[in-house]
């Protein structure tokens, strides 16, 4: 039979053992790395982003809602955004793919729910290399063609008259490759439009939606605009559209930009350019991503099919803390500059709702993350509103 004598003073050595490993452990934890540990919390109550802007400009995000998006995502919507814009549903392809042919039925549900709960609407897009049906140019005959681009115009823009508060006229027609001479030149891309109707279609495109909505705003919109060769030429082109009287009241910055190489003077310059020729100016397209490329052209994954429409098909890569911070720095510097220019910029559109909702899956680009939570971009640009820095 086996003594229980000193059994006690087993248990203790035990306890004080098990004590000094929590001990070790606590100390190892607070000397983690930064990195591995949990994001800072994110006040979800503070100041909306869309109050903190009222007086600067509108803050708008990209989709084609109602349909397919849960009442908590519809509220945050109305919550945080002034105006929305279609992400695809007024696009030429999905609105009218046969000459004949119209689908009025979600941008009629988008603009009816906009209007119920007092949210402007831009419009996007009238004239695009992209997501348009070759209906359009059949034949070659450029008086057809231009009949048929007018019948376009007139009938969307005339469809929602007094309805719409912007329309993007034509989209991306500049050419994505550029250098120190097309950069005294237009440089328009080689797409059907300019093949069939020459360089003057974007001018016809102004007046025929002038016509349609003389109350509407119209605007170029395009991306990487903002530096390089492309912003020479879109100079050249802007210039040009005035001097031809198109009735173009401002250009869109798309802004799809990277947290690392966010070209801030590029931007805050070009600003001051597109002000020159007394045109208003709008961030179109917004979003920064904390990984992978940046930039607006078509053949990027997602690029035009829709994919803020629908929730992400794979899940996001995890943002650490300082992935987080970096972005949240970023979004902050360039509202800043926004902010500076606030008499000339009139909206302000992400081009999505959340990560979860984004063309740009797996790189976390937006203020809500897939959650439906706000990030540290969210506070860090709600902050830049109410105590600007010098």
């Amino acid at each position: 039979m086996k003594s229980h004598t000193h059994q006690p003073a087993r248990y203790l050595a035990i306890v004080l053992g098990l004590c000094a490993m929590i001990v070790v452990a606590a100390i190892a934890a607070a000397q983690a790395p930064a990195s591995d540990a949990p994001a800072t919390a994110v006040n979800q109550h503070g100041p909306t982003i869309k109050d903190a802007y009222a007086k600067s400009f509108l803050i708008g995000m990209a989709g084609d809602i109602p349909g397919g998006y849960s009442d908590i995502e519809l509220g945050l919507v109305k919550d945080n955004f002034t105006i929305v814009t279609p992400e695809n549903c007024m696009k030429p392809a999905p609105v009218h793919p046969e000459e004949n042919t119209w689908h009025f039925e979600r941008p009629d549900a988008l603009v009816k729910w906009c209007e119920e709960n007092h949210i402007a609407v831009h419009g996007h897009t009238l004239v695009w290399h992209g997501q348009t049906n070759n209906w359009f140019f059949a034949g070659g005959d450029k008086a057809k063609v231009t009949e048929r681009l007018k019948n376009h115009i007139t009938t969307l823009v005339g469809h929602f008259k007094g309805k719409i508060r912007s329309w993007d006229v034509v989209n991306e027609a500049i050419n994505d490759r550029g250098n120190d001479q097309t950069a005294q030149t237009e440089n328009l891309r080689n797409s059907q439009w300019l093949q069939n109707m020459g360089p003057e279609f974007l001018t016809l495109a102004f007046k025929f939606a002038h016509e349609a909505d003389p109350d509407a705003h119209l605007y170029y919109n395009d991306y990487n605009i903002e530096t390089g060769a492309k912003h020479g030429s879109s100079m050249v082109l802007l210039k040009r559209l005035i001097k031809e009287g198109a009735p173009i009241y401002g250009v869109g910055i798309q802004g799809h930009w990277n947290t690392a190489t966010v070209p801030f003077e590029a931007i805050d310059k070009a600003i001051s350019d597109y002000e020159s020729l007394g045109l208003k100016v709008s961030i179109s397209e917004l979003d920064l991503t904390i990984r992978g490329a940046s930039g607006g052209q078509l053949g990027q994954p997602g690029r035009g099919r829709g994919a803020a429409t629908r929730p992400a098909a794979r899940p996001a890569t995890p943002a650490s803390p300082q992935d987080l911070k970096t972005q949240a720095d970023a979004y902050a510097r360039l509202f800043g500059i926004f902010l500076k220019h606030k008499n000339n910029i009139e909206r302000v559109t992400f081009w999505g709702l959340s990560d979860r909702r984004t063309w740009r899956a797996g790189q976390n680009p937006l203020i809500f993350d897939a959650s439906n939570q706000r990030k540290p971009a969210y506070v860090a640009i709600v902050d830049e509103a109410l105590h600007p820095k010098p």
